[in-house]
């Protein structure tokens, strides 16, 4: 045990960088942690992770679910999901589960498969690219953008939008001032989108939300709002932009770090659905989901108080040695699903199947078209973002 006081950050280079090293302090040290600095409290144990995701009426999402939002201690006026606790959210996410479904959206493979070669087809032949950069950045934006109605002019801009917004500097909680200002630019641009799509439906996800209803035990028929539609637009372009350029740069590097494991894939391409799991596991993109204390609440470690924000270190979860044997061990044979990568309970993900189907397909590719491709590590960048992990550069040398 060291004696160095635990410090987490998730504003600090080494946050930023890998706090794989604080997660475990975290879990066998202070399993409930307290930030001096931030005023929140810290969860990083799996079994208080699950269970807090499963306590939504002590630990609410309406107040936020990132830090500088927790911060304020004050309940959100929005219609965006995410931020939403029971009834208003079970009834929201009635509604919109009835358009973003699998079943509901039709030809869905042959588009993901479609939009993932041509942007391979652009680098396929070049001995050197960067994967992120000119791969993994580009097409999960083009994917929901596509789904959701997007024009594909508009798409990239999108993704520069989400970009934008997420981005931190290093010590500091707030958004920056060009990321205030993307998050209007395109919440206008999609509440703009949905006014348009009422009028003109093309069939696709916006114009599937529009014509969503839900009847309540009263016989009333609910409807989502212009803005109601915006939000969740919003919201799955903003998931669908980060998290698979997250995981497949991840891969990638876990991949060339473990060449035995990329064997398996190689020999058998039924091994990639595990190989994404255990991304997840090892990597997952969103590292923390916010919660808000309304009542003293017990977990290992000690109680949170009333009235204090609080964080599920999802990235401290999935390596908790509690739940997963050999935890820092990179084993795509391990099997199961690391839903906890996803959120859990009333708020996971509804684009988890679409995350897990883009990852597939890329992997798929990849290992068609490079079976033996090199990191150059001295290249490699990660991302400075809100709860988003990942590279922002993974430069690779195909042969």
């Amino acid at each position: 045990m060291s004696h160095t006081p635990i410090e987490f950050d998730p504003f600090s280079a080494t946050f930023f960088d890998d706090p794989t090293e604080t997660y475990a302090r975290l879990r066998d040290e202070s399993p409930l942690y307290f930030s001096e600095k931030y005023g929140f409290y810290a969860l990083s144990r799996h079994q208080d992770v699950i269970a807090a995701h499963g306590d939504v009426e002590r630990l609410v999402s309406s107040y936020g679910v990132t830090v500088e939002l927790l911060m304020k201690k004050q309940p959100m006026v929005t219609n965006m999901m995410i931020v939403m606790d029971p009834p208003e959210h079970t009834q929201q996410r009635k509604l919109v589960s009835q358009a973003f479904t699998r079943r509901s959206i039709s030809g869905l493979e042959m588009l993901v498969a479609g939009v993932i070669c041509d942007f391979l087809d652009q680098i396929d032949g070049r001995g050197s690219f960067d994967l992120v950069e000119d791969f993994s950045a580009l097409f999960p934006v083009e994917v929901v953008s596509a789904m959701l109605g997007v024009p594909e002019g508009d798409r990239q801009q999108v993704r520069i939008w989400v970009d934008t917004f997420l981005h931190r500097e290093e010590g500091d909680a707030g958004t920056t001032q060009a990321g205030m200002e993307a998050s209007l630019q395109m919440a206008g641009y999609f509440l703009e989108l949905a006014q348009a799509k009422r009028v003109d439906r093309d069939g696709l996800l916006i114009s599937k939300l529009i014509e969503a209803v839900l009847e309540d035990d009263n016989g009333v028929e609910h409807h989502l709002s212009d803005a109601d539609v915006a939000a969740f637009a919003v919201l799955i372009a903003g998931a669908g932009s980060e998290t698979v350029t997250k995981l497949i740069g991840s891969g990638v590097v876990l991949f060339d770090r473990h060449p035995d494991q990329w064997g398996l894939v190689l020999a058998d391409a039924a091994a990639i659905p595990g190989a994404i799991e255990e991304v997840l596991r090892i990597y997952p993109p969103s590292q923390y989901q916010g919660r808000f204390a309304l009542e003293d609440t017990t977990f290992s470690g000690g109680t949170i108080p009333a009235g204090s924000p609080v964080l599920l270190l999802t990235g401290a979860a999935t390596r908790d040695p509690r739940a997963f044997d050999r935890p820092n061990e990179f084993d795509i044979a391990r099997g199961g699903h690391t839903t906890v990568a996803f959120g859990y309970g009333a708020h996971s993900c509804l684009g988890a199947w679409l995350a897990r189907l883009e990852s597939k397909v890329a992997f798929e590719e990849i290992r068609r078209r490079w079976p033996k491709l090199t990191v150059q590590h001295e290249g490699l960048r990660r991302v400075n973002m809100s709860n988003v992990a990942g590279y922002s550069n993974v430069p690779v040398v195909v042969g």
